[in-house]
This record gives structure tokens, sequence and C-alpha cells, in this order.
């Protein structure tokens, strides 16, 4: 469980030890603290809560700076003794490499007690090289594993799912890119393979060959090619099934003056799934237009795209259009139309013909430096014609924030939304909620730091859910590197509809903090 994290603090002696060769200026701070969890009610309420623990926390040891005059690392790692571990290293030395290491677990509960619940461990690692100007070599590595306890669905019974997790799912690369006066190209490599300790017959494997290029026309000024085309392949290990993947994609940027740009897309690919015995041809054309002003921007487009297989013929007809107003940083004005129609000549899937449209618009007015205020709204709608489902939804925004230098800082925002669906087992589903943000920083105080803020959540109508979180925090520095953090948060949940589930938590953090100086 600790053997990633300490892998990290591997590196952590590394760079200290290295620092004391090197002419190092590095800074970080080392904080130790404790966490106080008090809780009632059902445990799988609030996500924010599945992964606080109580207890002692070593809760962050991080570092940055620069080993030599081009060596730069920073090393951030967060409650290393708790199953909430989580951590960062990043070097670099411009020009030439630069490795990255991420490591994070997050726990996920399934019944109201808490005494079901599984963990996810997540491991990425990478590295890009670049030997020469001309060449870059990448390579990464991740590795994502669960194991813990699941529900039986339905509940009660013997589910074909099982009631346990105890999988593994590898995934890595490695590429080499070229490129140089405006031309390129790219070949990459991924594999991934999926192991279940207790189902073998869900193992698979999977690999995929891509490759990229890209250049000016030779004929036509201002024009660019983009081509990349992959064939892969996944297969089930102990079954002669397989889903075989090829594609082929092709991006033109025309730039005929400055002001305008003209893009097409044409993207071709086949699908072969042995599972169920289907090739499945996908084309799809694409023609967009953007014109460029100092003030903003407009834009549009069409998409056409059409899906054959041995059933089924569906074609796809989506069109957007676009506009941005920018007056300086007083004025930022958007809106965006979108909207996509699905047809099923032949009348077999289950959704048969889809129309979706979706309206969004934003406005942001900035009178001075210290105020930002705006409002924005979207509208959504998709309708099943054939099998009589339709939804609509709308919402409205609007925001704020003030900032008073030397004292502190106000924002805050409220969202209404309206959504009304009608469907085939319940005849009509109606929700209208509210959710209102705010936040409050204090710097007033010499050598301490105030900040206050509440997420209030509120569901109505087919549903009568609410929802709050709170939170109180104090940064105070008595002595220089030295600081004392607090933290107060409370969280409920209620449902009013279903009474027994709710919940309440409060969690209390306060942590002693030292900065770190390494010259």
């Amino acid at each position: 469980m600790r053997t990633s994290i300490t892998t990290l603090l591997t590196s952590l002696a590394t760079i200290l030890a290295a620092s004391s060769v090197v002419a190092a200026d590095l800074d970080g701070t080392v904080k130790l603290g404790g966490i106080i969890r008090n809780q009632t009610g059902d445990r799988t309420a609030v996500q924010e809560m599945f992964n606080v623990y109580d207890g002692f926390s070593l809760s962050q040891i991080a570092l940055q700076g620069m080993l030599a005059p081009r060596q730069y690392v920073a090393l951030d790692l967060r409650e290393i003794n708790l199953d909430s571990r989580r951590g960062n290293l990043v070097y670099r030395l411009p020009g030439m490499v630069k490795v990255t290491a991420d490591y994070r677990q997050h726990r996920q509960i399934f019944s109201p007690d808490g005494n079901v619940h599984s963990m996810r461990k997540d491991w990425r690692t990478g590295a890009e090289v670049t030997p020469v100007r001309w060449l870059e070599l990448t390579g990464h590595l991740d590795s994502q594993t669960r194991d813990g306890d699941r529900l039986s669905f339905p509940l009660g019974v013997l589910s074909a799912l099982g009631t346990s997790y105890d999988n593994r799912l590898l995934t890595g690369d490695v590429g080499a890119q070229v490129r140089g006066n405006g031309r390129g190209a790219a070949v990459t490599y991924s594999a991934s393979s999926f192991t279940d300790e207790l189902d073998p017959g869900a193992h698979r494997t999977g690999q995929l060959v891509s490759a990229r290029l890209w250049a000016p026309c030779r004929f036509v000024p201002r024009l660019s090619h983009f081509v990349r085309a992959a064939w892969g392949v996944r297969r089930l290990s102990d079954r002669d099934l397989d889903y075989r993947l090829g594609l082929f994609e092709y991006t033109g940027v025309l730039r005929p003056v400055d002001a305008l740009q003209l893009r097409y897309d044409f993207d071709a690919r086949r699908i072969d799934d042995q599972a169920t015995r289907l090739k499945t041809d996908r084309f799809e054309n694409a023609i967009d237009a953007t014109w460029f002003h100092r003030y903003g921007q407009l834009s549009g487009g069409y998409a056409h795209e059409t899906n054959d297989d041995d059933q089924t013929l569906t074609h796809f007809n989506t069109w957007h259009g676009g506009a941005v107003l920018r007056w300086g940083r007083r004025l930022d004005a958007n809106l965006d139309v979108a909207s996509r129609v699905r047809k099923d000549e032949a009348e077999v899937t289950l959704l048969r013909d889809v129309d979706a449209t979706q309206i969004r618009a934003r406005l942001q007015f900035r009178p001075n430096d210290a105020l930002a205020v705006g409002a924005g709204f979207s509208r959504r709608e998709r309708d099943f014609t054939d099998i009589g489902v339709d939804l609509q939804g709308d919402e409205v925004h609007v925001f704020g924030s003030y900032a008073y230098p030397a004292w502190g800082a106000l924002s805050g925002d409220y969202a209404y939304t309206n959504d009304d669906d009608r469907d085939l087992l319940s005849g009509s589903f109606h929700l209208q909620s509210h959710v209102v943000t705010g936040r409050v920083e204090l710097d007033r105080i010499p050598d301490l730091k105030l900040a206050g803020g509440v997420t209030w959540l509120r569901m109505r109508r087919d549903l009568d859910i609410e929802k709050s979180l709170v939170f109180v925090e104090g940064v105070l520095t008595p002595i220089r590197d030295y600081h004392l953090e607090v933290k107060y948060n409370a969280y409920n949940y209620d449902d009013y509809i279903l009474l027994d589930r709710f919940y309440t938590a409060n969690v209390l953090r306060i942590d002693l903090a030292y900065d770190l100086h390494v010259r």
C-alpha cells in the first residue's frame, strides 16, 4: 500500500542529497497535524467525505526549486500516513529531459454504514527526452488497481458481478516525434492489460499503433495538412474474441487571410467486433470557419456522420455556431448554438431518431480591476420522437467578485435549473434546483489570514433534497517560517422523501507548518 509513496520519499531523499553537492535553491513546506471527524447518517450520501480519515496526519511535504541553474524539481506529498495519501514529482531539464510521477488512492463507499467499500490506487509515470532539437522520445506507464467489497445487484441476490473487487489495469505507450520547419512526424505504440483475480474470463489485452504527419502544402499557400492513421486490437485472453479498430484522419487548415481560418476534417474508421459479429464503418466529414477580429470572433460549422454495419444505417447531422465579443479586460461575451440530428434509416436501433439542441450564452463585465459581475444562460433539448421521450432544461447563472487590496476579497454565484423530462416508465419527471456558493477572504489583520464560505443546494418538485457545505479556515504566522493552520468543515445532506437517507459530518483539521529553505 505504501510502496508508491515510499518511492516518492526515496526521490525526496535523493534530491536532498544532491542538493548538498550542487548549488541548490529550494523552498518547501512540512506540515504535521491531525484530523478530527464526527459523522452520522448514510455515509454514501456525500462523496466529499469518502476519502476523509481522522487521526494524526503527516499532512504535507513539499519541495520545489532549482538543483542547478538548469535543473528544476518539484515534489509534493500529502497525507502520507493515511489511506488518502497522494503525491506527485516533476523533474525538468529544459530542452532535454522531463520526468513526472503521480500517485493517489481513493475510497468508494457503497453501504450506509461504510463497511462495504473499495479502494482505487493510481500510479502514473512518464518521461520525455529530447536528445536533439528535432527529435523527442516519450514513454508513459500507468497502473490502476481496485480492491475491496461491492454490493450485489439486485440487492440480496447472488449477482453475476460478485461482491468484491480485485482487478488491475496497466497501460503504457512509447513514441518518437521529429519536427522542424513547420513539418513533423510521430509514431506511437500503446498497450494495455486488464486482469481480474475474481473473474479470469474478463482478462483482456490491447495494442494500438498510430502515426501522425503534418506539413504545409507545397502548392497552396497558407494551407497545412494533418494526417493520422492507427490500427489496434483488443482481445479477451481466454476466448477467441477480439475487437479491431482501424482509422484514418485528415485535417486541412487554410488561412487565406489573417482574419479567416477554414478547416476541414475527415474521419474514417472500421470496427470489427467479434463478440457481436458486426463490422461497422464510420465516416465523418466536417467543415468549420472562424473569422477573427480585434474585438472577438465568429465561428460556425457543419458535420455529417454515417455509421453503417450489417444491420443498421445511421446518419448524424451536426450544426454549430458561435460568437465571442471582447473589449479589453472590461467585457467578455460568448454565445454558442449547436444542433445534432440522428436518423436511423433501418429503424432497428433502441433509440431510433434523436434530435438534440443546445444554446449557451455568457456575459462578464469588469467596470474596474476590483469588481467583476456576470451572468449566463443555457438551454438544452433532446427529443426521442419514435419512442415518445423528450428532455429539456434551462439554467440561469449569475456571479460576481470583488477584491479590495490589503483587506480581502469576496465572491459568490447563484444557479437556477429547471428540467422537464417525459419518459415511458413514469410519464414525466420535473426537477428544479437552486445552487448558491459564496466565499470571503480577510487579509487586514497582520500575520493572520481568514476565509470562509458556503455551498447550498436545493432540489424540488419530483425530488426533495437539500445539501450544504460550510467551511471556515485561518492561517496564523506567529514567527517567521512557522504557521498554524486551522480549518473546519461542516457537511449536511437531507432527503425529505427517503427519510432514512440523511448525513451530517463535522471535520476539524489542525496543522503546524514549517517553511524550508535550502540554499
